[in-house]
């Protein structure tokens, strides 16, 4: 049993100030000099850099689909050991999942697996009293959903702000916590797949002290941390896998241009025995000495893609690296890295890598938004054929101009992928997809790829 005082920030539909009333609550809590934990529902990689810069924690994705509830309470439970307060991001509204039958990867599920209050962030920008009708609906729909509390966003007036509290308290017999004033300047800004990096934006001081100062007097900082409080024991073991030492060395690529990872994943293979040495496509020359393999993530290549085709000594680096059969892992940016071009929005090419023949192209909509399944068709350094993994992909590009002889490790069960349901481009030692992975769903991923790399290092 282990006692974690913890908190689900969550919200009747998105877009509704979630991240904003959390990141400003983690801020707050940790000037206070609490230890803060931050933690996402759902494989969204944006908003948790958003809680890794305010609070100097990394920001941990919790996700029944892309791992098992054994794992996410495993996954929890270790990396909140010695935190004073959990501070938990939900995801789209309270109730919104996989579908419409059930609550499955909602922020409901999580609340009850995690026995986490939750605390309802309520856009009242349009209405007032009616506010309590959707806060009741929100309580009775799903008993089993402990809501401690609502904190009010978009209030336009303090008058506006005690018609609301009083109603909701009232009425729906909840208590409201406090309020953010309607005001641009504590709107985070967003680009095509949500809101923008915090890396990108360098460390945000201006933003994240203005949004502090708010919630500090505006948001009952003591009622959130009693309800937090709360919270009852979780059963679930503190500790993940044994360590093992293989003296292995992962070059992992992170810069304003990739930075989309899940930091369970890097965890993972350190504790199966990988130093972690991190490198940037845009400002280094080459890939880190002395690595046995390298992992390349997601984020924005085609923001910064001008940038990263002019470095052409990085991108002749990982070029060789691949072609001497270094082990080689890339989703999603990674994969538009080693295709032969990149076409930004504007429609203007930009030569990358060149591995794989064809070229990613930026769309003007979405392409693809959904938790994926799909089966492995060939070996590959991360997984073996006849398996099945889990995944998740999000994406304005579409890869094209592939040549038919293009081999793929993937078929698409549910998922869109590269073409024609399939997914996972292989070359040599390399393999490179739109699907994200995290590896606590299925510990031979983080094997198969040691193994590989372990090979290399000893060819």
């Amino acid at each position: 049993m282990m006692y974690i005082p913890r908190i689900i920030i969550a919200a009747p539909w998105s877009c509704a100030g979630k991240t904003t009333v959390a990141t400003g609550l983690m801020g707050a809590f940790k000037r206070q000099g609490l230890k803060v934990q931050p933690f996402k529902v759902g494989p969204d990689f944006i908003d948790t850099s958003h809680h890794c810069t305010i609070t100097g924690k990394k920001s941990r994705n919790l996700d029944t689909w892309l791992t098992s509830k054994e794992s996410v309470l495993r996954l929890f439970n270790r990396a909140s050991g010695n935190a004073d307060i959990a501070i938990i991001e939900g995801v789209m509204g309270l109730y919104d999942g996989m579908d419409g039958r059930s609550d499955a990867t909602s922020t409901s599920e999580m609340a009850k697996l995690l026995k986490a209050p939750v605390i309802l962030v309520m856009d009242v920008l349009n209405f007032a009293r009616s506010a309590a009708a959707l806060a009741m609906g929100c309580k009775i729909f799903d008993k089993k959903v402990q809501i401690a509390g609502i904190i009010l966003n978009k209030v336009t007036s303090a008058r506006h702000a005690r018609w609301v509290k009083e109603a909701i308290e009232s009425k729906a017999k909840i208590p409201v916590f406090g309020h953010l004033l309607l005001n641009k300047s504590l709107v985070m800004p967003e680009r095509h797949l949500g809101l923008i990096p915090s890396w990108e934006k360098g460390k945000m001081e201006k933003f994240y002290n203005k949004l502090i100062k708010e919630v500090n007097s505006s948001i009952n900082l003591r009622g959130v941390l009693k309800a937090a409080r709360k919270a009852i024991d979780l059963q679930a073991p503190r500790l993940l896998y044994p360590a093992e030492k293989k003296g292995l060395k992962i070059g992992v690529a992170f810069d304003e241009a990739f930075n989309f990872y899940y930091w369970d994943n890097l965890d993972l293979l350190k504790i199966h025995g990988a130093g972690i040495k991190f490198f940037s496509p845009i400002h280094d020359k080459k890939l880190p000495e002395n690595v046995d393999g390298v992992y390349m993530g997601g984020g924005f290549p085609e923001v910064l893609a001008k940038k990263l085709s002019k470095n052409r000594s990085m991108v002749n680096s990982v070029k060789r690296a691949i072609e001497d059969e270094m082990p080689f892992y890339a989703e999603c940016g990674g994969l538009m890295y080693l295709m032969d071009s990149v076409v930004d929005f504007e429609g203007v090419k930009h030569k990358m890598v060149g591995l794989f023949k064809g070229q990613a192209r930026m769309r003007g909509r979405l392409e693809a938004l959904e938790y994926t399944l799909a089966k492995v068709l060939s070996d590959n350094p991360l997984s073996k054929k006849g398996s099945k993994i889990k995944g998740h992909e999000f994406h304005f590009s579409i890869v094209d101009g592939l040549p038919k002889r293009s081999k793929f490790a993937y078929k698409m069960i549910n998922g869109k992928g590269i073409i024609d349901k399939k997914d996972g481009l292989l070359a040599h030692r390399c393999i490179s997809s739109y699907m994200h992975l995290h590896f606590a769903q299925n510990l031979k991923l983080v094997k198969n790829f040691m193994d590989a790399c372990e090979v290399y290092k000893k060819s």
